[in-house]
């Protein structure tokens, strides 16, 4: 048989799909699994939006759109950015895709050679690393820690940006930790940005998912950066659409078209009929996206204070998205049956093989100290589940 792609060998499959796709398998089998893995939220797609796509189907709004979506839908796209982000495009730099990781990739291929270096901070989204890969440049990574916050550290970030740095992705609020940079912080950042000359890809899928006052700024926002900041959203997470596989990104004009070359090469323009429902997303009311923020935050307290209770388990206070990620490296090197459990791989093996709790492990987010805890699930599953999970630390010796 002929070989497959060399290229290939270097990507790592989604461990979040990974184990997901396991949970489910268990409780096909009958199993009792309080699946902690999921990166979307469990409510409907409002009604608003469901009947906008409703009516695209019986007015036979089903062929092909524009590459770069239809007209009316980039319109409200551009008002979205002018009226909620202080980001002011026109319709030629704006691309909307088959979700906000296609956004993502296409921005890359678009801007990346063989040899530029993307920058990162860790903890970062599990896809980053891999998608960087496959436009064949290289991820460097920017630690931050848990003592800290996970918080950026500016220092670090200078000193990782060379002459090959083409991009910086930025993700905030972010998956994995939660964390939600302030406007001070993302200034810092953009002073970097300014003097380097290199892109930010800012990645606010999660801008609308915020606790505790916090207000979203974007980026791209500051003067002196507009043309070198991509900003890429959708409505996966704010508007309980992660099906429809909708984003968008708007940016300098040059890396849009070019971004628009790689996707009429790829899929062409995204869903018809979700683009309709994005648009009633867009202009219609905001109402269920404050009944889920409300809903989350709850259960971000109730996780949160559960799992503080553990002993030697350290868990950050998410400002934003629906996940915790918190450390339980005290616990490596304990073991159960005889078999001693190293790294957040093995430990989350055996909380979902022995306990019925499936976790995404933090080595996938580059941490491997770490676990990461949905909330996007019923209460009473995430209830369940994090019982499940102070129970099997307690029972390794």
């Amino acid at each position: 048989m002929p070989t497959l792609s060399t290229k290939l060998r270097t990507i790592e499959e989604s461990q979040t799909l990974r184990l997901a796709a396991k949970a489910r398998r268990m409780k096909a089998d009958g199993l009792d699994v309080a699946d902690l893995t999921a990166g979307e939220p469990d409510f409907p797609t409002p009604r608003h939006v469901k009947e906008a796509a409703i009516k695209a189907i019986e007015a036979n709004f089903t062929k092909y759109t524009p590459n770069t979506g239809t007209p009316e839908l980039i319109d409200a796209i551009i008002r979205k950015f002018s009226s909620d982000n202080d980001l002011h495009f026109e319709r030629d730099q704006i691309v909307v895709s088959a979700g906000a990781k296609q956004s993502i990739f296409n921005v890359l291929q678009a801007i990346c050679n063989r040899g530029d270096e993307v920058v990162l901070f860790s903890p970062y989204w599990v896809s980053y690393p891999e998608m960087i890969k496959m436009a064949d440049a290289k991820p460097v990574i920017v630690p931050t820690r848990i003592e800290d916050g996970f918080r950026p550290n500016i220092r670090k970030l200078r000193q990782a940006i060379n002459a090959k740095t083409k991009a910086l992705i930025l993700n905030s609020p972010s998956n994995p930790t939660g964390v939600t940079f302030t406007r001070s912080e993302l200034e810092d950042i953009g002073e970097v940005v300014r003097q380097t000359g290199i892109f930010v890809i800012s990645d606010e899928i999660y801008e609308k998912v915020a606790y505790d006052g916090h207000k979203s700024f974007s980026i791209g926002s500051i003067r002196s950066l507009r043309d070198l900041v991509i900003t890429v959203n959708g409505v996966s997470k704010a508007y309980s659409m992660t099906g429809w596989r909708i984003g968008y990104a708007g940016g300098p004009r040059a890396v849009m078209e070019a971004a628009a070359k790689v996707q009429s090469q790829v899929t062409s323009g995204a869903n018809s009929i979700a683009q309709k429902a994005t648009l009633a997303a867009l202009t219609g009311p905001s109402s269920d996206i404050y009944a889920m923020v409300d809903e989350f935050k709850r259960r971000r307290d109730f996780v949160h204070g559960k799992l503080s209770r553990v002993p030697q388990v350290t868990v950050p206070l998410p400002g934003g998205a629906f996940y915790v990620f918190f450390d339980v490296s005290k616990y490596f090197g304990r073991q159960f049956k005889g078999q001693r459990i190293f790294g957040s791989t093995a430990m989350a093996t055996y909380l979902l093989e022995e306990h019925r709790v499936a976790l995404v492990p933090g080595e996938a987010f580059g941490e491997d100290a770490c676990l990461r805890a949905s909330y996007a699930c019923s209460m009473s599953e995430l209830e369940a589940g994090v019982e499940r999970i102070a129970r099997g630390l307690e029972a390794l010796d």
